[in-house]
């Protein structure tokens, strides 16, 4: 259902406009104004195709309003988009359907619609406009022309990358030199070997444990691998890519920091994630590669408190939670690289992003907003709450005062994938590596016969795969579960 909001006949739900209105009148206007903005006595009303209303005032329309009170919008929910089996395909028919004048996607909605002709080329309007796209980060910029076929058709208010976290504690207790930005995976592999080895499972540190999120055990390599540019299998999918040396190297490297139990083996949680994982946040892993929710959760509600997670899969459900200890002394490094590529990294993403329908007769008036969603102005208002990556420059430090900058140092590293996958085959994919990795890992197979086996097998369950010729989205991970985290005392 689309609902048609307006500030003054709405008052009980933006109640807290005249607050927000006294924090804008202080702050600056990041280069914006030579816009062709909304006339304050003209009534404008802007359809936004955006997950719920209700989320859209809490996150943009209040603060729009308070600057443009003139400005009515009707949210059309896309909830339900998310949740269809193509949902390109769904935003698509979404836009033939209800014509909005801005659309927020994903990056795959993003890529197609852009190829289609659907949305907006924006690079004339950010010249028009004086908007200073040069204090946008600019591997946001790269990654989403390199994504629009070298045009912009989108802008995003925030991204995703990971860092390399380590707890100064047990560098400093067992005397192993701390980490540095752009150290290479290998680096890194030979500094966790650095630390014992010995101890019972419960008990023991670890060099090197995943992230909570990848609890599957061929997830490094895969990672060391994309870092290389690699990818399992080609862009369409059809055929496996393991018979690069390069697959196989990495292999033997990781299975041998399995085998030394100085790399934390994760058992292949079906969920996705897994509470055994959490070692760093533990105090009983040196080192982790993950996103800035950890650093949120260390330095938030997390110390000293509990972690809830309830994973869904249907209609199962699962909650687990774990006490956390004292605060880690920790530090943070930029995330591991490939030594061909120092400067880039394969963990980039960018999930919400801004754009004009190419039909909207209402183009300079949606362009008036989704430049101001991504003005100084919005982002200084958003910081002081945001525990996420904001794309405008000046923001590498945390509301809570950590220091982020280890995440604005890389740029996205360019990679040919696939978006989808033979359906049921990342999940027999992830089993037998599994299986194979575990098996070199334990001693039971050497790293030959196990890499082997894991091709051959990999070659007969896609082979089984594309027999149905039915896809699956995918972004070349595995799983597929809805997880939600709960931080709290």
């Amino acid at each position: 259902m689309r609902t048609v909001w307006n500030r003054e006949r709405k008052h009980g739900r933006l109640i807290a406009i005249p607050v927000i209105a006294a924090m804008l009148a202080g702050c600056s206007s990041g280069g914006e104004g030579k816009d062709k903005v909304p006339d304050p006595g003209e009534p404008v009303t802007l359809k936004v195709a955006y997950f719920n209303e209700q989320s859209f005032y809490q996150s943009y329309g209040n603060v729009f309003n308070a600057k443009y009170p003139n400005v009515e919008f009707e949210i059309i929910p896309t909830m339900d988009v998310s949740m269809q089996k193509d949902p390109v395909q769904a935003m698509s028919d979404l836009i033939d359907a209800e014509q909005p004048d801005v659309v927020l996607l994903t990056m795959e909605q993003y890529e197609t619609l852009a190829a289609d002709g659907k949305l907006y080329d924006l690079d004339a309007m950010v010249q028009q406009s004086g908007f200073d796209i040069e204090n946008i980060v600019e591997g946001v910029v790269q990654l989403l022309r390199d994504s629009g076929g070298g045009k912009l058709y989108g802008l995003s208010p925030s991204f995703n990358t990971k860092a390399l976290y380590y707890n100064k504690d047990l560098f400093a207790k067992y005397g192993v030199p701390e980490p540095n930005d752009g150290m290479t995976w290998e680096e890194v592999l030979q500094l966790a070997a650095r630390f014992p080895a010995d101890g019972d499972d419960e008990s023991r540190i670890y060099g090197l444990a995943p992230s909570m999120f990848d609890q599957n055990a061929f997830k490094l390599i895969q990672d060391m691998a994309a870092a290389k540019g690699l990818n399992y299998l080609n862009a369409d999918a059809t055929e496996l890519t393991l018979s690069d040396p390069e697959w196989k190297e990495i292999f033997e490297a990781v299975v041998g920091g399995y085998a030394g139990k100085t790399v934390f083996m994760p058992q292949n949680s079906e969920q996705g994630f897994s509470l055994d994982g959490m070692l760093f946040q533990q105090g009983r892993a040196a080192m982790t590669v993950d996103n800035p929710m950890l650093m949120n959760m260390s330095n938030g509600g997390m110390a000293g408190g509990a972690v809830s997670f309830r994973a869904a899969s249907g209609s199962d459900e699962a909650v687990q939670e774990v006490k956390s200890p004292e605060p880690i002394n920790m530090g943070v490094v930029t995330a591991p690289v490939d030594a061909s590529a120092p400067d880039q990294t394969s963990e980039y993403e960018i999930s919400q992003i801004f754009a004009i329908n190419s039909a909207s007769a209402q183009s300079d008036q949606a362009w008036t907003f989704v430049q101001y969603v991504h003005s100084e102005e919005a982002a200084k208002i958003r910081a002081k709450t945001s525990m996420g990556l904001e794309s405008r420059k000046g923001y590498e430090t945390s509301a809570s005062g950590a220091d982020l900058s280890p995440f604005y140092q890389l740029k996205p590293l360019p990679k040919e994938s696939t978006n989808w996958y033979p359906k049921g085959f990342r999940n027999s994919f992830a089993k037998i590596a599994g299986e194979e990795i575990g098996a070199a890992a334990s001693g039971s197979k050497s790293p030959d016969e196990a890499f082997k086996d894991l091709m051959d097998k990999a070659v007969d369950a896609l082979a089984e795969a594309n027999l149905s010729g039915e896809k699956e989205r995918g972004d070349g991970g595995f799983g597929g579960m809805a997880t939600s985290i709960f931080i709290g005392g």
